[in-house]
């Protein structure tokens, strides 16, 4: 899920299993089998975009991609 021009920085954590499942979950209801990273940099994204911490213009793309339609975003 890299995007061109997008700074790239490595983060490691621990996470409790109940969020391991909950993202292994998510991860199979994606028709195209996303992997655990992308799915939670998708989560990670779409959580900061809902609390006015990031804008679609700050990452240099406008509005959503096609693997992150669903219908929780369909205002």
């Amino acid at each position: 899920m890299k995007r061109e021009n997008e700074k790239q920085e490595t983060l490691s954590v621990t996470l409790p299993a109940n969020i391991i499942a909950a993202l292994d979950r998510y991860v199979s209801t994606q028709d195209q089998g996303i992997s655990r990273e992308d799915a939670l940099i998708s989560a990670l994204r779409d959580w900061a975009m809902q609390n006015g911490l990031l804008q679609s213009g700050m990452n240099g793309d406008e509005g959503l991609r096609p693997d992150q339609l669903n219908a929780t975003n369909d205002d």
